[in-house]
């Protein structure tokens, strides 16, 4: 976007707004092939930030889109994205920029909970999510997408709320 508009979005719902920083790409940003994907996947920190960007970008889009379904999907992508790459000190740098904006999102433990179930079945059924099937979702306390685990995914996201 130029500078000719406005970068903060009010999302209804929350009746709050995020601002798209100025460093973000929300036209034109996709740069991740299948290749790249598999060596982020293997290792290479390079790519491993590059797809982080590229989710980073994905949830500004949907923020400026202003869906809600699709912006908690976004949000949910780059959560497992920073702990996926977490060894990655960018990778880190650039969540710990956008974790204020993505903990906006989510404004109860429930409804994180539901946008996580919905985003595991749209992966898997995607071929996204390697290694993971549909029987590894349990109730909520040791409820896993193979090896990950929500509770971990919490925690690492740093999403709290009050009970």
């Amino acid at each position: 976007m130029n500078g000719l508009f406005a970068r903060k979005y009010v999302i209804i719902s929350y009746m709050t707004a995020i601002d798209i920083p100025e460093w973000a790409n929300i036209v034109d940003y996709r740069t991740m092939t299948d290749e790249k994907k598999r060596l982020a996947v293997a290792g290479d920190k390079r790519y491993q930030y590059e797809w982080m960007k590229e989710e980073v970008n994905e949830f500004y889009e949907a923020i400026a889109l202003n869906d809600i379904a699709e912006i908690r999907d976004e949000a949910m992508g780059l959560i497992r994205a920073s702990q996926q790459f977490r060894d990655s000190k960018r990778v880190k740098a650039l969540w710990d920029k956008v974790r204020p904006d993505v903990k906006r999102v989510f404004p109860s433990e429930r409804t994180f909970l539901e946008t996580f179930k919905k985003w595991k079945i749209k992966k898997t059924k995607k071929g996204q999510a390697h290694g993971v099937e549909a029987h590894h979702l349990m109730q909520y306390g040791g409820q896993q997408l193979g090896n990950i685990d929500i509770n971990e995914l919490l925690h690492f996201a740093k999403l709290k709320w009050l009970k």
